[in-house]
């Protein structure tokens, strides 16, 4: 499982040979302990990172890193939470919620209700510590009961961080994760344990939390909505275009595709997806039209 150094191998050009070595073999070793290929991020946000646990770790170069994490290799989880992020909050980014619950469920239950007995699948890519499908969880069920629809709603939601998972399967938050939620829905959908509030039964059961790598993985289908901020942003080009095709094919007929405040959607393919909100990064699955010389 080690990287082939004659392909992907990161450069910069203001290290040395023995600097870029130690880089490359930190990338290495974490692929080799969790399986987690970062040799497509952006080398510039991956090196940021490293960096950051360099100074924690009180050394100056890559070699000293290295040497610093193969002695103390629990030091490796840390670094690898530093470079996947897992910050967020309930409702992180209200308006954009507040968009889903506008313009993107309407569309949903439009599409489905007549269809008896149907389910909303939602997937949560890149679900850090639980705050975003839960927040999704909320979101959907009061809006459901506004609409008058009493449809299940299934939300998956992926990580590639087993340290995140474990924190979002409890689910159990302190106060400022709470700063996005009303008072009202803090006591129908969280019990008070000592300085945390954690979600209740009837929230929790709504999500299924797994591991897994949206690049490489079996796809999810006939989703609905998807959400995925904040991520794609950290992946070179090739990569991304990957994930937004992935993303097209997991995706049920005219299903939504909603990305982060930082993700630019210039590079987009219009055949794939068309434009419902640019502001809050809404994206909606457009059907392919095809030859009449291919099956439909």
């Amino acid at each position: 499982m080690d990287y082939n150094f004659s392909k992907n191998f990161i450069e910069f050009e203001d290290l040395s040979p023995e600097e870029m070595r130690a880089f490359n073999s930190i990338l290495n070793n974490i692929y080799r302990q969790r399986g987690i290929d970062f040799r497509q991020y952006r080398p510039k946000c991956l090196r940021r990172r490293i960096v950051v646990g360099m100074h924690e770790a009180n050394v100056e170069s890559f070699c000293a890193y290295l040497d610093f994490l193969n002695k103390n290799p629990q030091q490796y989880d840390k670094l690898l939470d530093r470079i996947t992020i897992n910050v967020s909050e309930f409702f992180r980014n209200p308006k954009t919620f507040k968009a889903i619950r506008e313009k993107v469920i309407p569309a949903i239950v439009e599409r489905k209700e007549n269809i008896a007995g149907y389910n909303i699948r939602i997937w949560s890519a890149g679900c850090a510590t639980g705050e975003e499908p839960y927040s999704l969880a909320i979101l959907f069920k009061e809006a459901l009961q506004k609409l008058g629809q009493n449809s299940k709603i299934n939300i998956i939601a992926t990580d590639i961080d087993k340290n995140a998972l474990r924190k979002a399967k409890i689910g159990c938050y302190g106060v400022k994760a709470l700063k996005g939620l009303k008072a009202s829905q803090i006591a129908a959908y969280f019990d008070k344990d000592n300085d945390n509030y954690c979600i209740k039964h009837q929230i929790k059961v709504m999500v299924k939390f797994m591991d897994y790598n949206m690049i490489s993985d079996q796809l999810p289908r006939a989703v609905d909505l998807i959400l995925c901020r904040n991520v794609i942003i950290y992946f070179n080009k090739e990569l991304q275009n990957k994930v937004y095709a992935n993303f097209y094919n997991a995706l049920a007929s005219s299903g939504f595709l909603v990305a982060g405040k930082t993700e630019s959607l210039m590079d987009i393919k219009e055949e794939l997806f068309a434009k419902v909100d640019i502001g809050e990064r809404i994206l909606q699955k457009r059907t392919k039209r095809k030859s009449n010389n291919e099956n439909i």
